[in-house]
């Protein structure tokens, strides 16, 4: 019987490699889920002229769940990368998993008490805690991970809200908005270029003539 070649004939293209594992298909879901969050977010605190304090807090409260729920579909996806390296480690996942869950939760909180204050001092804190985690993971990834040099990014951008915040109590609850909103827009664009950036890294490539 005559034997199955091994390789293509010239000019046929050979079956692509399987993409499940691969960083991109993974990931740039979850990361562009999180742009979106972020940008909606930011589009409420741009053109909501009056809101009041229950208001803003429900949207605050509404914004750090919708991240923890893209933070957590990221470690799940990060979980399944191919590469070992490239996976975080016990404590990455157990510092996201807790300070994206505290953020939600103090967020969630808010509810409770609207009052400028409270909405400066919880929402700072979620900040602080959603910022410290990215910091952390974004330093632990270096050189292995993807997002990275995003994850710095959007630490800093949280942290730098988070210690600012306070200081807009004062003027209500539009100020409180525009403050977080700010940030949430910067993240937003930033992370839904690194979300299309994967998607089109972990695209078939086409054969070239």
């Amino acid at each position: 019987m005559p034997e199955t070649p091994s390789t293509p004939a010239p000019g046929v293209p050979a079956d692509p490699l399987p993409s499940a594992g691969a960083p991109g298909p993974a990931l740039w879901r979850p990361i562009a889920l999180r742009a979106a969050v972020a940008l909606v977010f930011g589009a409420v605190t741009v053109f909501w002229g009056q809101p009041t304090t229950a208001g803003a807090a429900l949207a605050l409260g509404a914004y750090f769940v919708g991240l923890a729920v893209a933070q957590a579909w990221q470690l799940r996806g990060e979980g399944r990368s191919a590469e070992p390296e490239a996976r975080p480690s016990g404590t990455q996942r157990t510092v996201a998993s807790a300070a994206y869950g505290l953020a939600a939760a103090a967020a969630i909180a808010l509810g409770a008490a609207p009052e400028p204050v409270v909405l400066a001092a919880g929402g700072a804190a979620a900040l602080v805690l959603t910022g410290a985690s990215d910091l952390f993971r974004g330093i632990a990834g270096r050189g292995r991970s993807p997002l990275a040099r995003d994850e710095v990014i959007t630490g800093v951008v949280h942290l730098g809200a988070g210690a600012i915040l306070p200081f807009f109590a004062g003027l209500g609850a539009h100020a409180l908005l525009g403050v977080s909103g700010g940030g949430a827009i910067i993240t937003g664009v930033l992370l839904a270029i690194a979300g299309l950036s994967l998607r089109h890294d972990s695209s078939p490539r086409g054969v070239v003539a």
